[in-house]
Parts: C-alpha cells; structure tokens; sequence
C-alpha cells in the first residue's frame, strides 16, 4: 500500500531561484536596511536615542543607505571580477583545443585533455564541460551550457559563432583559433575604452573630494565665525537687525545631505564610466559615502 502521507523534500534552489547565494544576500540586505531606516526615523522623532554611544538617528539612516548598496555592490564586483578572469584564460583554451584537433583529436578528447591542465578560475569550467560530454552531452549543448553559466556578452557571442561553425562543418581547428583571436580583440578593445573612460572618472572623484575639502573650508573658517560671533552677541540686536541662531547639528546636517548625494551620484556615474557597469558604480557610491560618514562624525 502506497504511503499517502509520503513527506515532500524541500527543495529551496526551485523556490528560490538557482543563484541562493545572491537571493540570501538580497534579503539579508533589506531586512539591515529597513531596520537601519527604521531606527533613523524613530531617532530623528526623538522616539529612539543612542546618542549616548555617539549615534544619531541620522547616523542610522546612513547606515541604511551603506547596507542597501553596499553588499550588492561588492557581490556583483567580485562575480564581474571572477568572469573577466575566465575571459583572460579563454584564449589559451581556444588555442589549446585549436591545437589538439589539428593534430587529428576530437573536440571531445580535446577538451578532456585540456580538463587535466590549469586554466585558472576557467579550469573548473572546463572540468564541467568535460564531464557533461562524457554524460553524452553533445558538444553545443556543453558550449551553451557554459555560457549560460558566464552570462557575459562576449562568451555569448563566441559560443554561438563557434555552434554555427561547428553545424556547417569545416576545419574545426581554424574556428577555435578564430575564436581565440575573437576574444584577444575584444579584450583590447575593453582595455583602449578603460584606458580612455578612466580620466574621465578620475576627473570625478576628485571633484568630489575638491567639493568635500569646500565643505570643510566653509565650516572652518565662515560658520565658525558665525558661530563664535552668535555666542558673543547672545540673541542681541544691531540697529534693526538681529543676529538669528543657527543650529550647527542642523547645519552640519544639511551639509552632510549635499555630500551624500553628491558621494552617490559620483560613485554611479564614475564607477560605470570606468568599468561600463552600474555594479562597479554602486560599489564606488558606497566607499565615497562611507569617507563622507566618516570625514563629518570625526572633522566636520
């Protein structure tokens, strides 16, 4: 008799999504970042205090900003990092299998043998690929896979060039060489518009450090005279004019507002113009608002 009641196993990747990892990650940011925001705000209302630890609740809401785009940024920048990476190695592999099949080998004994030698962070791909050909995978099938699992552009265009050639027959060793010398192109490509995009961002930074040292001259020189002459004058009058009292957190507030904003667009619009993507621009946008936190919690 069959178990009615037969336990279901649960399988959290097809709940999920197949990257856990990045799912965990999200989630782990907002709850941080609704907490952060918050505690801001309960602060901000006089509800909730921590000053005696040397916390406000706008500290809070900066604390809510730094985790909304701080773990995703440093994420996506080290996946990037770890594609361009098994981009580099691509070449040699191309090469490597070129080689192999001119001297008589299949494209299956071909990557078998490069599977044993080191790649890099290409070398487990490669493993994965030969292992998927010895399950009976055919070797378009393996190649899509692969790319499916790079998700860049370029792999992409290499794999589809590479599955036409190998449909319509030829010499299999000259589209491997072909799809080496591909991919050497577009890496000097990428590397002429770093090289070009990169003054422009540096161009940025430090017109964000030259508005943030403005900021700290500002404070140092005019509103500490403002606020030293306030002191003096206590509310007094001269002629017709009073001297109105400036709050200096509510100043160093407005301040900070201005560095934020300009901390965050900067990061955006530098880190993408450098590396010609949004993460690497997030992960900029996060350590110019951290210095920022830090530059008016321990100068300003």
């Amino acid at each position: 008799m069959k178990n009615l009641l037969k336990e279901k196993t649960y399988n959290f990747q097809a709940v999920y999504g197949s990257n856990i990892t990045l799912n965990m990650l999200l989630a782990l940011s907002v709850c941080l970042t609704l907490v952060f925001i918050v505690l801001g705000l309960l602060g901000l209302l006089g509800v909730f205090s921590t000053e005696s630890i040397g916390l406000t609740g706008f500290d809070y809401m900066v604390f809510g900003v730094l985790t909304a785009i701080g773990p995703i940024g440093f994420y996506n920048y080290i996946k990037s990092k770890k594609k361009k990476e098994v981009e580099d190695h691509l070449p040699d592999f191309l090469r490597e299998i070129s080689s192999a099949t001119s001297s008589g080998m299949t494209v299956f004994d071909a990557i078998h043998a490069a599977s044993q030698g080191e790649h890099g962070h290409l070398t487990p791909e490669i493993r994965r690929m030969s292992s998927q050909l010895s399950w009976g995978i055919s070797v378009q099938e393996a190649l899509n896979n692969f790319a499916k699992r790079i998700n860049t552009d370029s792999v992409k265009r290499l794999v589809i060039t590479i599955n036409k050639a190998l449909e319509i027959g030829g010499n299999t060793a000259s589209v491997f060489e072909a799809a080496a010398k591909e991919i050497d192109q577009s890496k000097r490509v990428e590397i002429q518009r770093k090289t070009e995009m990169s003054m422009y961002s540096i161009v940025i930074f430090i017109s964000f450090f030259v508005f943030l040292a403005v900021i700290l001259i500002i404070d140092k020189t005019i509103f500490t005279a403002i606020f030293d002459l306030q002191d003096q004058m206590a509310g007094q009058a001269i002629g017709n004019m009073r001297i109105a009292q400036i709050d200096s957190n509510m100043l160093k507030y407005t301040f900070f507002s201005f560095v934020l904003v300009q901390s965050i667009g900067g990061g955006l619009l530098g880190g993408f113009m450098m590396d010609g993507r949004l993460s690497s621009g997030v992960r900029f946008g996060f350590i110019l608002v951290l210095i920022s936190f830090f530059v008016f919690k321990f100068i300003f």
